[in-house]
């Protein structure tokens, strides 16, 4: 038999775009687990148990049940060969290297949400822009959610769509994180930057925005506080090449003291602050602070930002 290096959880996870919380879930609940165990150390898994991980990571994004992903997983590798061995990164590389892309339809992803049909919210999210995180935003997640925010209906105790769609956004940029991490493993000295969402509307903007700069090799952080002491401490601790300030139209209000703030405490460091808005005053007028009115704007800016000034090694 072939023998492969064994893998951590974390490395397992980022290797099949999942988090390590999934693993452990798939672990108890199926046996899905690892199957090594070194003295002194934590249970790694093996050739075989990637591979079982790799047929129930796509059976489960094609909508199959996890338990009988799970069955099938198992039955896949009952018998290894010498054919079994732990995939390289750029085999993997992400959840969808193997996905048909799907064209965004936001009625159908939100009928899909308002039915709590989660193995289609799912699908959808996974093949629609695989590899373009804005457009995903644009094009599908942000109308979906807007239509299942603006629509009436009675719903039963404990079922709410709105937030059920957005944790599922949340999830999806998860595995999209998890992946660019693996295309990105062998980079060193990439810059930091951090993304502070100026209210909670802001927060998945917030999110779909650093996933996209990881997906360009960027190590991106949110900080979900716009205390100016708070953003101001973990800017001095951190040292981030950049900052953007998410703001929606009702965050206007926080962000001038926390814009302040930050120039107060690191006065070269560029702070964008992004707002699609037609106005935002009292701004403090210096040359390391820029306003951003698009998305793609952000990302663009914030990419040449860095890149322009890459961290000190």
């Amino acid at each position: 038999m072939v023998t492969s290096p064994s893998l951590t959880v974390a490395a397992v996870a980022r290797r099949l775009g999942v988090a390590p919380a999934t693993l452990r879930t798939w672990d108890r609940r199926y046996g899905l687990g690892p199957s090594e165990h070194l003295a002194g150390s934590h249970r790694r898994y093996s050739a075989q148990d990637v591979a079982r991980l790799l047929v129930m990571r796509r059976l489960t994004l094609e909508g199959v049940a996890p338990s009988e992903a799970a069955r099938a997983a198992l039955a896949t590798t009952d018998e290894p060969g010498p054919e079994i061995r732990v995939p390289s990164t750029a085999e993997v590389l992400d959840a969808y290297s193997d996905a048909v892309p799907m064209a965004a339809d936001p009625r159908a992803l939100a009928a899909a949400a308002a039915h709590f049909d989660n193995a289609a919210v799912r699908w959808m999210l996974a093949r629609v822009q695989p590899r373009d995180t804005l457009a995903w935003w644009t094009d599908l997640v942000e109308p979906a959610v807007a239509a299942v925010t603006e629509r009436t209906s009675l719903e039963r105790p404990g079922e709410n769509v709105g937030p059920a769609l957005v944790a599922a956004a949340f999830a999806e940029l998860r595995s999209r994180a998890a992946a660019a991490v693996a295309r990105h493993e062998d980079e060193t000295g990439a810059p930091t930057v951090l993304v502070v969402p100026a209210s909670a509307s802001a927060e998945l903007r917030a999110h779909v925005l650093a996933a996209a700069l990881q997906a360009e090799g960027v190590r991106a952080r949110v900080l979900a506080s716009t205390a100016p002491a708070v953003v101001a401490g973990v800017v001095e601790r951190a040292a981030p090449e950049a900052l953007l300030l998410e703001v929606p139209e009702d965050g206007v209000g926080a962000v001038v003291p926390v814009v302040r703030a930050l120039v107060a405490a690191r006065p070269a460091m560029p702070v964008f602050v992004h707002h699609p808005g037609a106005t935002l005053p009292d701004l403090p007028v210096t040359a390391n602070v820029h306003r951003v009115r698009t998305l793609t704007g952000a990302l663009h800016e914030m990419l040449a930002t860095v890149r322009l000034h890459p961290p000190s090694t």
